[in-house]
């Protein structure tokens, strides 16, 4: 059985992604309130362990909320101590999503413009789930967001875990062919 690790914040610790996911074994190494430098500090004490076929990584936004803008420097030792750590594992970078209060939204579109050349840069799979959260017309779906303005409705994560899925089925049916 494959498995997948989510790593992020509360965004991604407050969804059940096995009950999503149940043909895959799933870890969710979701913190709530935690900034990438704290994510990093976690990874580098993490022990050696057998490396997973999947790590979904999404960070940053606590950042943000505290105008630490310049997150990037960070977020790509993150990425190094995954490579490493899980040598084998296909890291998968998601975008930060959107959210409607204390951060500019032309911020994350170009922080996940970053995020996405940081991916590519370091042979990683760049996740862009931040377009999901908009009609056609530009506008914000708000009936994926709670009324906090950033955690997410079922709706949301309906959204988000969509997108994985359509991932994990193009990747799956590549390593069968």
């Amino acid at each position: 059985m494959k498995e997948l690790v989510f790593i992020g914040d509360s965004l991604t610790e407050y969804f059940d992604w096995q009950s999503r996911f149940p043909a895959y074994k799933v870890r969710n190494l979701g913190v709530s309130g935690e900034p990438v430098e704290a994510l990093f500090e976690r990874l580098r004490r993490t022990k050696l362990m057998p490396a997973p076929d999947y790590i979904f990584v999404m960070t940053g936004i606590n950042n943000l909320w505290l105008e630490q803008h310049d997150i990037l420097p960070l977020y790509e030792k993150v990425l190094d101590c995954m490579r490493h750590k899980f040598a084998g594992a296909e890291i998968v970078v998601q975008s930060i999503l959107p959210v409607l209060m204390l951060v500019e939204p032309d911020l994350i579109v170009r922080i996940n413009h970053s995020l996405r050349t940081m991916a590519s840069a370091c042979s990683m799979h760049y996740l862009d789930v931040h377009s999901q959260f908009f009609c056609a017309d530009g506008e914000l779906i708000r009936s994926y967001l709670e009324g906090d303005g950033v955690h997410l409705t079922d709706e949301g994560y309906a959204a988000w875990s969509g997108v994985i899925e359509k991932l994990l089925a193009a990747r799956d049916n590549r390593l069968c062919k």
